[in-house]
């Protein structure tokens, strides 16, 4: 298994999560009475949807030569999705539900982040998937007899 994909990935996360939050930034500090930082509001916006159409691409190989999850692929689509709703409600200035989202978008790009930092290259069941704990009848050996099983179907064996 390739750890490439997992360092291409990790990157796009990161990058995207930083322009992500900066938009949380920008939109302060145009609220604070800077109006020219709408205008880099604005920018970054579309910077930012670009990016997390990236990490998706991105995600692609870690599955297919990484070893990964498709999850992650999955949800940077979730992701791409919002991003789009989040700027066209921007543009409508429906503020009600752009605000909401945007800390929504926020939330989750920094749970996707932490897991593509957290997850094992090569390790689908934990980073895809729950693992069966030795607390709860389970063992090292248990555990490797039932590699790439799910919790459940471990349990069953």
């Amino acid at each position: 298994m390739a750890r490439w994909p997992w360092v291409v990935f990790r990157i796009c996360c990161t990058v995207t999560a930083v322009l992500i939050f900066d938009q949380a930034v920008f939109a302060g500090q145009f609220l604070a009475g800077s109006f020219g930082a709408l205008h880099i509001h604005r920018e970054n916006a579309t910077a930012t949807g670009i990016a997390v159409l990236v990490t998706g691409i991105a995600a692609i190989p870690v599955r297919l030569r990484g070893g990964g999850p498709r999850w992650p692929a999955y949800a940077c689509l979730g992701l791409f999705a919002l991003t789009a709703a989040q700027i066209g409600l921007g543009f409508a200035r429906l503020l009600a539900i752009h605000v909401p989202l945007g800390v929504a978008i926020i939330v989750l790009t920094l749970l996707l982040t932490s897991w593509s930092w957290r997850a094992a290259p090569g390790d689908r069941r934990r980073a895809g998937g729950a693992v069966m704990p030795e607390s709860h009848g389970g063992s090292a050996q248990h555990a490797e007899a039932c590699a790439g099983e799910t919790w459940t179907e471990a349990a069953k064996s």
